[in-house]
């Protein structure tokens, strides 16, 4: 079925939860190789985003409206979350100390080479597709959290596979409640506005095939990080 036949917000969410669950790492138990795998690689993503991806197609979206909401989003993300008084940033990292990293280890995170395909694969969409293909790249991983069953992006999965305490699993915690805000059908609404040919809902669901295969890719180097580091013991 393609998007002349259904809600364009319809399509995209069946088609982003139907490809996630053959993705690894998302359901799978966690170990302490793939947990610091997952973190390693997401410092690095969540730079991406807010300093790379969204800029670029945030610089061609005309609705003011999501360009102020993700402005503020990037600001959380990067520079203070009145919430919580921090950065994402900041409490990510003490995610990744509460798993045994160090802050040399994640300063000198580098991408894995199926991460690094994820990055240029992701920065092509936001810089020469739709704007509306790179606003939902960049929040694919949002929606998921809360709506893949499963999902590791729970911190209940973290404190049953790692033995984190709930104030270890912070993060997650919070973010489980945050990201509801910065993805979904309520979220992507807009989308249904800007969609009204066929053309542009073509170019998304081309663009979405792209975006869901660089997020397989992803997963896929932090899969195969992990299972280095837990046969490494570089933990």
């Amino acid at each position: 079925m393609t998007t002349a036949d259904r809600d364009i917000i319809d399509y995209v969410i069946h088609t982003t939860l139907d490809a996630a669950q053959t993705w690894p790492w998302c359901r799978e138990p966690l170990t302490k190789g793939s947990a610091q795998a997952f973190v390693l690689q997401h410092i690095l993503r969540n730079r991406f985003y807010s300093a790379v991806m969204r800029p670029a197609w945030m610089s061609r979206c005309p609705d003011l409206a999501i360009v102020r909401k993700t402005i503020a989003q990037m600001r959380q993300e990067l520079v203070y979350d009145d919430a919580i008084q921090a950065a994402h940033t900041k409490i990510l990292w003490q995610l990744g100390r509460n798993i045994g990293l160090t802050d040399e280890q994640m300063g000198a995170a580098r991408p894995e080479p199926l991460v690094a395909l994820f990055f240029s694969s992701l920065e092509d969409l936001a810089r020469n597709r739709h704007w509306l293909v790179g606003w939902l790249g960049s929040s694919i991983d949002e929606f998921l959290g809360g709506n893949l069953a499963g999902h590791n992006f729970h911190a209940d999965n973290w404190m049953r596979d790692l033995g984190l305490s709930e104030e270890q699993a912070f993060f997650w915690r919070y973010h489980e409640k945050a990201d509801l805000d910065h993805a979904g059908e309520a979220v992507w609404e807009p989308i249904r506005k800007h969609a009204t040919s066929e053309a542009v809902r073509n170019e998304i669901e081309q663009g979405l095939v792209v975006a869901l295969e660089a997020h397989r890719c992803f997963y896929e180097g932090i899969a195969r990080l992990g299972e280095r580091l837990d046969r490494n013991g570089q933990k």
